[in-house]
């Protein structure tokens, strides 16, 4: 699901073009570190492990694109999606309580983007000019992507590398095995762009969208991601 739980409030809001300006220079490993700030799990890894992890769960988001890419040549997402046997809407307003939600899936076939989050990030990437960064994204394409990648997870969940990949939290003879779930999400991310064939990772997005909604929570996602990336540390 692509949705954001509202973060503490930041004591400074930052320039949209200055966070989107910095989340753009993050590589595949920063990216890496900031999803595993948000693993259950994240404590029974070495970084040496997580890099690997990293590095894996991308490799299977970029290998599933191209398949899809091969086996649907010249193929716009929508029509990926339609011609998988998949149902894609574009509902108006998100909805979930606490948090702000920018797409779903459910399983076992619907896909949504919520049109709101959407126009909202076009107005948004309009006003302050940042075309020239992001290139003529299509913000409701990367949305459809990501969501797509786990309509494919679900497909393939007793083979793909995101659902099999498991590790023992104790041994035999009460042993017990869990997913990562992290591994899910920078795979969609990386599946999302090669299939749309964006230069950045869809993770600044979250920001950006987040902005749309609440800028304090995007200011304080913005210094998380930095901080986990190892850019900077939290100010008190």
């Amino acid at each position: 699901m692509f949705r954001r739980k509202k973060q503490e409030i930041s004591q400074k809001i930052f320039p949209l073009e200055e966070m989107v300006s910095e989340l753009l220079k993050l590589g595949e490993q920063q990216w890496g570190s900031y999803a595993f700030y948000h693993e259950p799990l994240e404590r029974k890894f070495t970084e040496e492990q997580k890099k690997e992890y990293t590095a894996r769960a991308c490799a299977c988001g970029r290998e599933e694109a191209r398949k899809l890419m091969t086996q649907f040549p010249g193929r716009k997402v929508r029509d990926i999606i339609k011609d998988m046997g998949l149902k894609g809407e574009m509902p108006d307003l998100p909805t979930g309580g606490g948090h702000v939600i920018f797409a779903q899936y459910t399983e076992p076939d619907q896909i949504l983007v919520f049109g709101d989050c959407v126009k909202k990030a076009e107005k948004m990437i309009e006003e302050a000019n940042l075309w020239n960064c992001l290139g003529k994204v299509n913000i409701e394409e990367i949305l459809f992507a990501h969501e797509l990648f786990h309509a494919v997870e679900f497909q393939k969940k007793r083979e793909i590398y995101t659902q099999t990949e498991k590790i023992e939290l104790w041994r035999k003879p009460f042993s017990n095995k869990s997913k990562i779930l992290c591994l899910s999400e920078m795979a969609a991310m990386e599946f999302a762009k090669e299939l749309t064939g964006i230069s950045f990772s869809p993770y600044v997005l979250d920001v950006l969208l987040m902005y749309g909604y609440e800028k304090e929570a995007a200011s304080a996602l913005y210094e998380e991601i930095l901080e986990a990336a190892g850019i900077r540390e939290r100010e008190e």
